[in-house]
Order: C-alpha cells, then structure tokens, then sequence
C-alpha cells in the first residue's frame, strides 16, 4: 500500500509505502507505550513494581492504614450507639406519660435508669464484636417499644372513640335550663311526675346540635315529644331530643359530634319553646348532668328553678 504526499512547498510528490512490518511496528509502539505508562502508574500508587514483593516497612504501613480506617468506623459507630441510646431513653419518658394518658401501665420506665455523669478519666474504646453486641440489643429493645406503642395507639383510638361518641357537648348554645331532671310538679296536671331530662328554653329556630357522634334511630313525631330525634352512641347510650320546630336529619343518618339536626320549637305536649334533652342508659333515663358537665371547658347546668320561684315558660315534660 502506497500514500502519496502532494505539497505546494515540495519540489516533488513523495511516496509513502505501507507496508506489514510497517503496521506491525506501529503496533508493538503502542502497546509498549500503554505498558510502560500502566507500570509507571501502579508504581507511583503503590510505590513499587508489580513483581516486586512489598517490603516489610511498606506491609506495616498498609496494615496501619487499614486498622486507622477501621478504628475510626468502629469509633463512629459507637458514638451512634450512645446517641440510640439516649434517644430510647427519651422515648420510654415519651411512652410513659402517654400510658399515663391512655390508663395503660407503662411498660417501659425512664425513672428507672439511673443518672450518670462525672470527669472522664481514662477510657478504653469498644471493639467491632462489642459494637455488634450493643447494635443487637438496641434493635430487640426498640422491636419491643415498638410493639408497646403499638398498644397504647390502639388504647388511645379507643379512649377518641369513646369521647366522642359520649353525649359531652351542650345540646344548644343559646339558652338556659328551664327545668332540670328528677321530680317537680307536672306543668299541666299540677301533680308530682319524674321529669326524665333537661329542659333548655331558647327562641323557636335555634339550632339544635348533637351532643355526641352517632347514628340516629328515630326521627319523627310523637304525641307527648312532638317531633323528637332519637341517636343512638352504642354500647345502650341514647340522647333524645324533643319538641323541635323541625327535624333536620332522618334515621340511619351518621351525625358528627356538634352537627345541627334539628330546630328548636314547641311541638307536643308543651307550654312554651325550648328544647327537651334526655340521655338514656339501657333504655332507661338518667342525670344529663352527669355527662355535659364532663365536657371540655363546660360548667355545671345550673337549675333555673334555683334561681326564679315562677314557672319558667318553657318548663315542661
């Protein structure tokens, strides 16, 4: 194979003949070349040629290198043992007060580790196999808090549930009570009668809310109640409300706590507007005070009667 160089500046054409041992040369260069550099490289890495052995200086220090390296994970890692640590003593202090919270006995007490502290005077650092040790026990500690927080979040949805579905919320916001439960002379018989629930007088159209999540059993009319509203809370828990203007929910309706479902008004056997509330225990009714005055920021209902001598106007059933 022949190349022919053809230049302005050259009196003549020259000619390039390639030839296989042209070729072949060119390519032993290279590969030499390549060699030559790859052993320079190891050399100024390393600091010495692939065939030669390390020296016994060059093997100690190679050997001091690793075991620095080596030293200082172990020595991070159980720093982070000290900090694991400490946070699970936190978080049994965390776990204590939210048993308390929950009525659950705690499991886990932060009282009971001791305190500790003073000058450091010499210590001795921890081996790998002693770090292993403590990253073990802490992983089996924190697999049984875990599991004991587990209980206490299934406690606490049940204590949330429970509150709200117990008749704690004041029935209506604007009003005061008229007559309050237990015996008293019947409005329209002028007889001893026991009064079953709370009458609270308010304007006709106020609203009226639920006093505790649940769903609602009856809502119509009846001829002492007018037209009532019956929500059942479970577990035999029932409010009643009566003598509404009108009825805002039907059965089988999911009420919020606090959401409207009906209107104040004087439906049924009845002198006057107001709101008569019952709470029921077993189909059997009981003290409304006894739950509206354990909600939050709520004060005992105090007895109208108390105060005025007269009949209130809307003191009936």
């Amino acid at each position: 194979m022949q190349i022919i160089i053809v230049h302005p500046r050259l009196s003549e054409d020259r000619t390039l003949t390639i030839t296989p041992r042209l070729i072949a040369g060119m390519i032993a260069a290279i590969i030499a070349i390549v060699v030559l550099g790859s052993l320079l490289l190891n050399y100024a890495t390393v600091g010495r040629w692939p065939w030669s052995e390390p020296s016994v200086v060059q093997r100690s220090r190679e050997e001091a290198r690793q075991q620095a390296v080596l030293r200082e994970n172990i020595n991070l890692l159980a720093r982070r043992v000290g900090e694991m640590q400490a946070k699970l003593m936190q978080l049994d202090a965390l776990g204590e007060r939210v048993a308390g919270l929950a009525g659950v006995a705690p499991a886990f007490s932060a009282k009971g580790v001791p305190g500790r502290g003073g000058l450091l005077v010499s210590s001795n650092p921890m081996s790998a196999q002693e770090v292993s040790s403590e990253l073990d026990r802490l992983e089996a500690q924190l697999a049984e808090r875990a599991d004991y927080l587990s209980v206490l979040d299934a406690q606490l949805t049940t204590l949330s549930v429970r509150k709200a579905m117990t008749p704690t919320v004041m029935p209506v916001t604007h009003g005061y009570n008229g007559s309050s439960f237990g015996w008293r002379v019947d409005p329209f018989t002028g007889t001893r009668s026991l009064h079953e629930g709370i009458d609270f007088v308010a304007p006709s159209g106020t609203p009226i809310v639920a006093a505790a999540g649940g769903v609602v059993q009856a809502a119509e009319y009846h001829a002492g109640y007018g037209y009532m509203i019956d929500v059942d809370h479970g577990n035999d828990l029932v409010t009643r409300y009566a003598h509404a203007s009108r009825l805002l929910v039907k059965p089988g309706d999911l009420v919020k706590r606090g959401q409207r479902i009906a209107l104040v008004g004087s439906t049924g056997r009845s002198t006057g507007s107001h709101l008569h509330f019952e709470v029921r225990l077993g189909g059997v009714a009981v003290n409304p005070n006894n739950f509206l005055t354990h909600g939050p920021g709520k004060k005992p209902v105090e007895s109208f009667s108390k105060v005025v001598t007269l009949p209130a106007p809307g003191a009936l059933d």
